[in-house]
C-alpha cells in the first residue's frame, strides 16, 4: 500500500531520481547544442540530434529533439517529439507532443496534453493533465485537474490545495489536500488526507481499499513531505539554471570560469578574506550611494553586479573543485566535469538544509565574490 505520508520513501524517491538523472546525462554531447533568444522556434521540419539547452522568453518546439532537453523560458510550448528526458522551468508550460522519457516541470500554469513514456514530476500553481503517462506521477500545486481521458499506468502521488481526479489511475493514488473530488477510476488503493472526506461523483470507482485521515490544524507529515518535495525541486532547478549559465558563458568565453576558480586555487584564505569583506561592505556602500542623487544609478548597477556575483559563486566554487581534481589526478576535461557537476549537486543539496544551508551559502558567496574581486584587481594592474 502506497502512502504519501510515508515521507521518507517519498523524499528518497524524488532526490534519487534528480541525482540519477543529472549524473547519467550524456554531457559529452551537451556542449554542441545551446540555443537562446527572445523567441526560439524549432520548426516542424527541424530535428535537433543532440542533448539541448533552450532558453529565452518564448520557446516553441514543433520539431523533434533526439536527446535530453532542458528549457527555461516564460512561455513554453512543446508540440514535437522529445526522445529523452525533458526538464522545464517556466511561467506557462504546455506539452502537446510526445516525451519518450520522464518529464520534470516547475512553473505557474502547467498543461500536459501529450504522451509521456515514463514518469512525470510537476510542481506549479495550476496544473491540468490530459495525457497518457506510462509511468508514475508526482504532482504538487495549488489546484490540480486530472482530466477525463488521462491514463496514469502506475501510481500517483499528489499534494495540493484542491484536487479533481477524473482520470484513470491504474495503480494507487496517495494525496494530501484541503479538498479532493473523485470522478474517475482508481485501479489500486486510495490513501488520502484532507479536511473533509472526499467527494465521490457518480461513475467514480476505487478497486482497492480507501483510507482517509483527517487533517488537523497541526502540520501533518504530508505537509512536511510536500515542503520537502518543493525544496528538492528548488535544488534541482538551481542545478539546472547553473548548468545553463555555465554552458552559455563557457561557449562565449571559454577561460572565464577557470580564471575565476584559479584565484581560489592559488590562495584560498586570501580569496575568502577578500570575499567576506566584499559581501559585507558592497551593500553598505550601495546604500550610502543611494542617499546621493547622482549616486543612485551607480548604486543600482553595483547591487545588480553584486547579486550576479553571489548567484554565480556556486559555479565558481564547483569549477574550483573540478580544477583541483584535474590537477591532482591528471584528469581530462571530461573527467573534471563530473567533479564540477558533483560540486553543483552537493552545494545545492546542502543549501536546502536549515542553518547548515545558510552557513554554506555565506562561505560559497565569500569564495565566489572574492575570486571576482581579485580578478578585477589584477585587471587594473
Amino acid at each position: 500500500m502506497l502512502d504519501l505520508r510515508n515521507n521518507k520513501k517519498f523524499k528518497l524517491s524524488i532526490l534519487s531520481l534528480i541525482l540519477i538523472s543529472l549524473i547519467t546525462l550524456p554531457f559529452g554531447k551537451v556542449l554542441a547544442e545551446s540555443i537562446s533568444g527572445d523567441n526560439v522556434v524549432i520548426e516542424s521540419n527541424e530535428t535537433l540530434e543532440k542533448t539541448s539547452f533552450l532558453s529565452g522568453d518564448n520557446i516553441r518546439i514543433d520539431g523533434n529533439i533526439n536527446g535530453t532537453t532542458f528549457i527555461t523560458a516564460s512561455n513554453i510550448e512543446v508540440n514535437g517529439i522529445i526522445d529523452g528526458d525533458l526538464f522545464i522551468a517556466g511561467q506557462n508550460v504546455t506539452i502537446n507532443g510526445t516525451v519518450k522519457g520522464s518529464v520534470f516541470v516547475a512553473g505557474n500554469s502547467i498543461t500536459i496534453n501529450g504522451r509521456v513514456e515514463n514518469t512525470v514530476y510537476l510542481a506549479g500553481a495550476t496544473l491540468n493533465v490530459q495525457s497518457k503517462i506510462d509511468g508514475s506521477a508526482f504532482i504538487a500545486g495549488q489546484s490540480i485537474y486530472l482530466e477525463e481521458g488521462t491514463v496514469i499506468k502506475k501510481d500517483a502521488f499528489i499534494g495540493a490545495g484542491k484536487i479533481y481526479q477524473n482520470s484513470l489511475i491504474e495503480g494507487d493514488l496517495s494525496t494530501s489536500s484541503e479538498f479532493l473530488s473523485i470522478g474517475g477510476k482508481i485501479g489500486g488503493d486510495l490513501n488520502y488526507s484532507s479536511q473533509e472526506e472526499a467527494n465521490f461523483l457518480n461513475g467514480s470507482e476505487v478497486i482497492g481499499e480507501t483510507t482517509w485521515k483527517e487533517i488537523d490544524d497541526e502540520p501533518s507529515e504530508s505537509a512536511k513531505t510536500l515542503f520537502t518535495a518543493f525544496a528538492l525541486i528548488r535544488a534541482f532547478l538551481s542545478i539546472l539554471s547553473a548548468l545553463i549559465i555555465w554552458l552559455v558563458i563557457k561557449w562565449l568565453k571559454p577561460n572565464f570560469w577557470p580564471t575565476l576558480a584559479d584565484k581560489i586555487r592559488r590562495n584560498p584564505l586570501r580569496t575568502l578574506g577578500f570575499g567576506a569583506l566584499s559581501v559585507v561592505f558592497i551593500p553598505l556602500v550601495s546604500i550610502v550611494l543611494m542617499f546621493t542623487v547622482i549616486g543612485i544609478p551607480l548604486s543600482l548597477i553595483v547591487l545588480s553586479l553584486y547579486s550576479i556575483s553571489i548567484y554565480i559563486s556556486t559555479i565558481i566554487l564547483s569549477t574550483y573543485f573540478g580544477l583541483m581534481a584535474q590537477n591532482r589526478f591528471k584528469w581530462s576535461n571530461g573527467q573534471a566535469f563530473w567533479v564540477f557537476l558533483l560540486g553543483l549537486i552537493v552545494l545545492a543539496t546542502v543549501g536546502i538544509i536549515p542553518i547548515v544551508g545558510m552557513i554554506s551559502g555565506v562561505l560559497v558567496a565569500a569564495f565566489g565574490v572574492g575570486s571576482i574581486v581579485l580578478s578585477l584587481q589584477e585587471m587594473r594592474v
